[in-house]
């Protein structure tokens, strides 16, 4: 087997690369039931239009209502064009001086419902505390390094066919606590041996265990001072990480 090393600036820069394209497939992907049904919604109109040149009021109640509904439709496009610009402008510009734990895994899991076995086939529960306070962080991409966990964790959820994810934040007296836990299956061996991942001073390697994305991802947030740990069940799998406020 070739053996690739890289320093792990290099290894950041090479992801960043590779999610702006998993961005692209996201956002197209998400974008395809709107436009399905704006498709429709048009066709439906044209139809009824070309039906009666005098429409009664039955009829101007239908396409009130049809408005309506192209209307909210328009307004997902919206909000996922500009998630998605968000999410490149992450990748791109300079790191975010604030982590706020819920709103990361509000969004960052909305976006992921990409995932058609994610989005049809796992059941997720957030049980996210009230008004968690942002982090500051300790280095300058823990944002991306928990972005690139959580992508990491649902390809695994996939991988071993997991049927729920349950979430919980709570505010500690010096860190936000995150529990990640499934049911109906545990984590692969690999993705948990990962999370023990210790980087030393060299660069990563390819060879090493876990896939370069889950690897960089636990090395980010080591090195940013979250602890993680790990215990699995015999239905499931729980992660807990640690983020320190300061």
């Amino acid at each position: 087997m070739n053996k690739v090393e890289l320093e792990p600036e290099q290894a950041i820069r090479l992801l960043q690369a590779a999610s702006v394209g998993k961005l692209i497939g996201g956002l197209i992907h998400n974008i395809n039931g709107p436009l399905h049904t704006l498709g429709m919604e048009m066709d439906v109109m044209g139809f009824l239009l070309n039906k009666s040149s005098d429409p009664n009021p039955d009829i101007l109640k239908d396409f009130a209502k049809r408005l309506s509904r192209m209307g909210e439709e328009f307004e997902k496009l919206n909000s996922m064009i500009r998630q998605a610009a968000d999410r490149a402008d992450t990748y791109s510009a300079l790191p975010s001086a604030y982590l706020n734990i819920n709103h990361l895994l509000r969004e960052e899991l909305e976006f992921l419902k990409a995932n058609l076995y994610f989005k049809h086939h796992v059941e997720t529960v957030m049980d996210l505390e009230k008004d968690m306070k942002s982090l500051s962080p300790r280095t300058e991409h823990l944002n991306l390094g928990f972005r690139w966990f959580l992508q990491a964790l649902i390809e695994d959820l996939e991988s071993n066919k997991i049927s729920k994810l349950s979430l919980k934040t709570r505010a500690g007296a010096k860190h936000s606590n995150l529990t990640v836990r499934t049911e109906g299956g545990s984590l692969s061996s690999t993705f948990l041996a990962s999370i023990q991942y210790e980087a030393g001073p060299g660069p990563i390697s390819s060879t090493e265990l876990g896939s370069l994305e889950t690897l960089l991802a636990v090395s980010i947030l080591k090195s940013s001072g979250v602890t993680v740990d790990h215990q699995s069940f015999s239905s499931g799998s729980e992660i807990r990480l640690a983020f320190p406020y300061e």
